[in-house]
């Protein structure tokens, strides 16, 4: 039985480290035959308090195993102890920016262990800022040919590209593998009833320039009918959330937001459930769990045209925009507001079946297996 040893600052139970959790999770679920090991830090994302209800040593999920430490052993000793000690066949790493892949890759030479690195979206275009950070970092990892030998997970077209560019790797060494997508058997059905004239909009991310918060709520400043914005994610840039609170003073008496904190992914679907749509004008994803999740919940999506999911409006699922043209933008919004529930209820239909009918997590499986079980 292979064993993988995955190394990812945050999973399970935090909530505040957006997609990566969830691609690990689903990742354990669907190779059940592999011994997968975890190993990450015992504090969410913005927090130094160490998780309840997890113990020292290993952690058995079902799925995976999961070791949970402190700051002051998550490093290059505490990585070689673990990786001589588990012996994995693969070691697949989680981000290009996060503090553990330095040390984890001078281990992973160190102990001549293959490797994947998942990029996680970090070098395209919506997520690449802070250039005069990041580019001495990439030079940094080339001088002491910390890249060399190692494969490379790509999501997407964009990202494929990003590798190649920035990172100077050749085709043979980037794996084209989709993220592994909540099981379809997860899905909840979408309860209420819509009434012409009245909408329930939610946005769940991280509050942070690059998912564009502002632009939704900009866009809500001509609608006429009574609205409702629910924002749920952790609040990682404050000046940022600050500009947000400025525009909602500024909203319409008949628009009501409210900000609801973070949640945790076991309650994402739930929540999208209880909503008419989805408002993502987000600048880049690479993959967008939480876009698969609200189509999953029936929640159509008002989105930006920079994510792997196209043609939504073809399909009656919601829709993918040009962010420059912001009149399509709020014409989208103002169509879920006069809808009645006859419409929503197509409209919650045709996202569901768009998202079931692009989710083939075998062929995702196969591709996994073509790395893992190559060499």
């Amino acid at each position: 039985m292979k064993k993988i040893l995955i190394i990812t600052a945050g999973f399970f139970p935090g909530i505040n480290y957006g997609g990566p959790p969830v691609s690990i999770d689903n990742f354990c679920t669907l190779f059940d035959e592999y011994q997968t090991y975890i190993v990450t830090t015992d504090h969410d994302h913005k927090s130094r308090i160490r998780y309840k209800n997890i113990k020292r040593g290993w952690n058995d999920r079902g799925n995976c195993k999961v070791l949970y430490l402190p700051d002051r052993q998550y490093n290059y000793t505490g990585f070689i102890q673990i990786c001589r000690k588990i012996s994995p066949d693969w070691i697949y790493l989680q981000g290009l920016f996060q503090p553990c892949i330095i040390p984890c890759l001078f281990m992973a030479k160190r102990e001549g262990r293959r490797t994947i690195l998942a990029v996680r979206g970090e070098l395209c275009k919506g997520a690449f800022q802070k250039k005069m950070k990041k580019i001495p970092y990439i030079i940094f990892l080339k001088l002491f040919h910390l890249l060399e030998g190692i494969c490379f997970q790509s999501t997407s077209r964009e990202e494929t590209r990003a590798i190649k560019h920035w990172l100077r790797i050749a085709d043979r060494h980037i794996h084209y593998i989709p993220n592994i997508p909540v099981m379809p058997e997860a899905v909840r059905e979408s309860p209420g009833v819509k009434q012409p004239d009245k909408a329930k909009f939610v946005f769940i991310s991280r509050i942070v320039p690059k998912k564009n918060l502002i632009y939704a709520l900009k866009r809500l400043m001509s609608m006429d009918g009574a609205v409702v914005f629910d924002i749920y994610g952790l609040i990682e840039d404050k000046d940022y959330w600050n500009s947000c609170e400025n525009i909602i003073k500024r909203l319409p008496e008949n628009v009501s937001v409210r900000y609801r904190g973070p949640i945790g992914h076991e309650q994402v679907l739930d929540v999208f459930c209880r909503y008419d749509a989805f408002l993502f004008p987000t600048y880049s994803e690479n993959y967008g769990h939480v876009i698969v999740e609200s189509l999953l919940a029936g929640c159509p999506v008002i989105m930006s045209d920079r994510t792997p999911w196209r043609d939504l409006a073809k399909e009656h699922a919601g829709w993918d925009l040009d962010l420059s043209r912001k009149d399509q933008y709020e014409d989208a919004v103002r169509q879920i507001v006069a809808a009645g529930e006859a419409d929503m209820r197509c409209m919650r239909a045709a996202a569901k079946k768009y998202i079931c009918n692009r989710l083939n997590t075998q062929k995702i499986k196969d591709a996994y297996k073509r790395v893992f079980e190559s060499g």
